[in-house]
């Protein structure tokens, strides 16, 4: 049976972040594409041992440093958050989140379009 992962704080996910677009790094790693400020060498490390603990990172020892690796890709994380935040903030209403992004964001024409294209597609297959 699969744990169920445990949602990441702030400082977490922009670890995570970085790790996600390295595909695996050390703390230096890390660090090197963190945009300014950029914590501690510390701070990384030690959201690194609390994302291991989670179950969000796997390690592998390579000389006397360690490789950090995401053990939870970076769509299924992004899955399980939208679909918290449509149950939180939307009922779990797709059409009441669109609606709402629509109304509070400046979506261009060709997003629209994209958008469109998409529900064609999905009703294709149905």
């Amino acid at each position: 049976m699969k744990k169920e992962l445990e949602q990441l704080t702030e400082g977490e996910e922009r670890i995570m972040q970085a790790l996600w677009t390295l595909g695996e790094g050390s703390v230096n790693d890390v660090l090197a594409v963190l945009p300014e400020p950029k914590p501690k060498y510390t701070t990384v490390a030690t959201f690194i041992k609390l994302l291991g603990n989670k179950g969000y990172v796997t390690h592998r020892a390579e000389g006397k440093s360690y490789i950090f690796t995401p053990a939870v890709p970076r769509d299924e994380y992004a899955r399980k958050r939208m679909r918290t935040m449509l149950q939180s903030y939307f009922d779990g209403s797709f059409s009441r989140m669109v609606s709402f992004f629509s109304k509070h964001e400046d979506i261009s024409l060709q997003e629209m379009d994209e958008i469109q294209d998409l529900m064609q597609e999905i009703r294709k297959k149905q």
